[in-house]
């Protein structure tokens, strides 16, 4: 309960200090004020323990600094995620572990950065670049990137988005302090009509709560007077309530955002979460340095965008469910991850991926089940996506039977979002029989069927 209230009175206390900020005029003390503020939040957030970001941030500086430009972002890697597996065991405060995951994509990511801004580049587009074509519609960034260790520590810190994200890279974080876009208009209705959702969500979640109670699982008489139709079942509030909550917390992180001018690009240079500009580069540096052609802009928020809720509610695939979940995050693990740390076939480069995730999300049989199911449904829906044309009239029924199968997969997972025992998670799956799990291996056995008859 304690940890609640200083959770989200921090995130408070930054919403109402970043209109302040924002009016700060010189660059240096608006840079300190924003780590300084950070730095207090973490102190707040986790307590005596926030000596262990300063073990990982002093860490990286130490890899990115003073190793091979050649192999830090595969050393910053292994060092962050072991010692985040180390947090996992020792750490009992779920906020302190979401602000240590937050620190921890920020320094991975900027690794990263700096090891493909000192790549030697070629003329000819190589299979990376074309793989984050492919994905963001553009070209990574190779700009070069050299910051200080000062430079780190700030960026590690700065309170927008540290309490859980949203994930921004180091070009965003230094766009920041010399692009004037963030003070050109009033955020603060933006930040209201964030402040209005959240509010509706959140009482959205609490409504469900109080008729059905997450509780409930651990009950023996769950077990006793309900048939495993209506346990399976029951995981419908379940989600709904999970979605719910972690949408009131993503508005809350993204109002700070916003009332703080962080985020905020022209509408032509189509910004996309995470990466930020797509497009529009000559206009993104004009409209920086030349007030009228600013003005003259239609800007968004659309950097900060966290949900795409029309595809995951409905799909139809469970990969643009995933893509469109803390959409960030999920830009982290493709780029960095699926597509620059591992060299290999994409089936080996997305379970790497996936495992990735499950030791940053926290290295228990919840996540693995997730990680793991996730990974061969993905799978499968790519396979038995080849058996149709997307032309075909056929595509409409294959699309509705892929939307209610993601739904049902969704449903069966529930129990691994919201719960942190793991003899309750065994106990719920063994009532219900593992049913999805031998659903997925009928269809595995079907598919492997398929091809072997194709192939004769």
């Amino acid at each position: 309960m304690v940890d609640d209230v200083v959770f989200y009175s921090s995130l408070l206390v930054c919403l109402s200090l970043g209109g302040y900020y924002k009016k700060i005029d010189d660059l240096e003390m608006k840079r300190n004020y924003g780590a300084g503020l950070g730095l207090l939040v973490a102190c707040l957030v986790c307590g005596h323990n926030v000596y262990h970001s300063v073990f990982i941030v002093w860490g990286n500086i130490i890899i990115i600094k003073c190793c091979d430009k050649r192999y830090i972002h595969q050393m910053s890697l292994a060092y962050t995620w072991i010692y985040l597996i180390y947090l996992h065991v020792t750490l009992r405060s779920v906020y302190a572990i979401w602000m240590h995951q937050t620190i921890a994509l920020r320094l991975v990511g900027l690794a990263f950065e700096v090891y493909m801004a000192a790549k030697p580049q070629k003329n000819k587009p190589t299979s990376s670049k074309q793989s984050m074509e492919k994905y963001t519609g553009i070209e990574p960034d190779v700009s070069s990137v050299d910051p200080s260790a000062v430079d780190i520590i700030t960026y590690s810190y700065f309170f927008v988005g540290l309490h859980r994200g949203p994930y921004f890279r180091w070009k965003l974080f230094e766009d920041h302090f010399y692009a004037p876009f963030g003070v050109l208009g009033d955020c603060r209705i933006i930040t209201e009509h964030k402040l209005k959702k959240a509010l509706v969500c959140y009482l959205g979640y609490l409504l469900l709560k109080l008729q059905f109670s997450p509780d409930a699982y651990y009950d023996d008489e769950f077990y006793k007077s309900f048939g495993s139709e209506s346990r399976y079942l029951y995981n419908v509030p379940q989600l709904a309530m999970y979605f719910l909550h972690y949408q009131t917390i993503m508005l809350l992180c993204t109002s700070v955002c916003t009332e703080s001018g962080f985020g905020v690009y022209p509408v032509k240079c189509q910004p996309v979460p995470g990466h930020g500009p797509t497009a529009g580069g000559s206009l993104l540096k004009l409209a920086s340095t030349t007030t009228d052609v600013a003005l003259q802009q239609e800007y968004n928020f659309s950097m900060l965008k966290c949900f795409d809720n029309e595809k995951i509610l409905f799909g139809p695939k469970m990969r643009d469910t995933i893509r469109s979940w803390d959409m960030s995050t999920r830009y982290w693990f493709s780029t960095y991850m699926y597509k620059q740390f591992f060299k290999t076939n994409k089936e080996i480069r997305s379970a790497c991926s996936f495992a990735a995730w499950c030791v940053w999300r926290g290295p228990s049989l919840q996540h693995l089940i997730m990680a793991a199911t996730l990974w061969v449904y993905v799978q499968l829906e790519s396979e038995y996506s080849e058996l149709y044309d997307a032309n075909d009239t056929l595509c409409f029924p294959w699309n509705l039977g892929f939307s209610l199968m993601r739904l049902f997969c969704l449903l069966y997972l529930t129990p691994c979002f919201i719960l942190n025992d793991t003899a309750t998670v065994f106990r719920y799956y063994n009532s219900i029989y593992w049913v999805y799990h031998i659903i997925l291996l009928v269809l595995l056995v079907a598919v492997a069927v398929c091809y072997k008859i194709k192939r004769t």
